[in-house]
């Protein structure tokens, strides 16, 4: 019985430990990465944090029970009293508090949704680069082919004795080079998933693949995106407005709470020559503070500055999001050009070079070797295609970034 719940358990800790494999796009990985990151699942516990502060905010203070009792020590005689005293605001700090909590809860909520968009642009650009670098492997893996095909031919121009050896032993560490870069893309694709791996919430025994290709450059997004939808843009404007609701708590903190009560007292003295006496008495007890010595400047001033300071950084904030918007839409116009010109003119041309010699070479006009050096031409440009195209579709990211582009959580 024991080995057989042994077995059973181990097997249901080993289920438990399986590797999962993940297989998402570029916005797939965004999405899953908004559900699962546990940083961002820390985050997301501020709003609660907030929205405990905005319930405690705003309340009357307890009322306080006081209790006196005194003693004759040569006699008799003594007292004892009660008082029961409730504290009231002067002016509206109670409802100034509740704003200043509520406006602390949208920023904080803000603050989360800004931590969200910076999370998928994160994913984005690691998920857009590993997609880069697949294909970049391929076309590193075709001039490895190519290199080896003018290995074979150079080595039997050697042994016939019709090239040098020194040309062959050339090409033939220009190939182990290419071999090196596809080693070292291997590395780079270990440290973007490295990179990647916790940005998604994944454990390292995990298996994450990004699917999709790298889509020829399309429309430009329209000028004059809006940022307002931007966390850190609300998130400024919300802690903007619980500055300046504070400014005006802080002026009423200038008047301190009143207090007013009921008071009994019921006493036992000595009337002589009548003897003892009790008397029960009723009252009414009212504190009133006095702001002579201290008015609360320096808080005012304080306050005062901070909504100064939140009023500037919504337009720095602002500032920031419209700049990065600009340049990365220049950025991808730019990149956009550069992919047409690679497709429109160069490319074409290193194929017809490339066809041309290929002629020659049926003729026994061009050797080989130019033939398979021009076709490695056309590698090296669509290589440079490749990189354009990786780098436009990375200053989109970033345009997705600055117009505050969130996508949908993914369970």
């Amino acid at each position: 019985m024991i080995l057989k719940t042994i077995f059973i358990t181990s097997i249901a800790l080993a289920s438990a430990t399986r590797a999962e494999e993940l297989s998402l796009t570029v916005e797939g990985a965004a999405s899953y990465a908004v559900s699962h990151n546990p940083a961002l699942s820390a985050a997301r516990l501020r709003i609660e944090e907030a929205s405990g502060r905005l319930d405690a905010a705003g309340r009357r203070p307890n009322p306080e029970l006081e209790f006196d009792l005194s003693q004759n020590i040569r006699s008799r005689e003594h007292g004892v009293g009660v008082a029961w005293m409730q504290k009231f605001p002067r002016t509206a700090r109670l409802t100034l508090e509740k704003a200043v909590s509520r406006a602390q809860l949208a920023a904080a909520a803000a603050e989360v949704r800004d931590a969200e968009r910076r999370l998928a642009g994160e994913v984005r650009v690691a998920a857009v680069s590993l997609l880069a670098l697949e294909k970049e492997r391929d076309l590193r893996s075709q001039q490895i082919i190519n290199s080896e095909e003018l290995i074979a031919f150079m080595s039997k121009r050697v042994q016939a004795g019709e090239a040098s050896a020194v040309d062959a032993a050339q090409v033939e560490l220009e190939s182990k080079q290419m071999g090196t870069q596809v080693l070292m893309l291997d590395v780079e694709k270990a440290i973007l998933l490295g990179t990647l791996r916790p940005l998604l919430g994944v454990g390292t025994r995990d298996t994450v693949n990004i699917n999709g290709v790298l889509s020829d450059p399309g429309a430009l997004p329209a000028k004059g995106a809006s940022v307002v939808g931007r966390g850190d843009i609300r998130a400024a404007q919300a802690n903007a407005e619980a500055a300046k609701q504070n400014v005006a708590l802080a002026k009423a903190g200038k008047w301190e709470d009143f207090s007013a009560g009921l008071m009994a007292t019921h006493e036992l003295a000595e009337d002589a020559p009548d003897g003892f006496e009790r008397d029960t008495m009723l009252g009414l007890k009212f504190s009133l503070p006095l702001p002579l010595y201290n008015k609360n400047e320096g808080q005012i001033r304080e306050a005062t500055a901070a909504a100064k300071r939140r009023e500037k950084e919504i337009e720095a904030v602002a500032a920031q999001a419209s700049a990065e918007i600009v340049a990365a839409r220049g950025e991808m116009a730019a990149l956009a050009k550069i992919v047409a010109d690679i497709d429109g003119k160069l490319i074409p041309a290193a194929k017809q070079i490339e066809e041309q010699l290929r002629g020659n070479y049926a003729a026994g006009l061009t050797p080989l070797p130019e033939v398979i050096r021009a076709r490695g031409r056309r590698f090296e440009l669509e290589s440079q295609r490749l990189d354009a195209l990786r780098d436009y579709h990375l200053a989109r990211v970033k345009h997705q970034t600055a117009t505050g582009a969130t996508p949908s959580p993914k369970k």
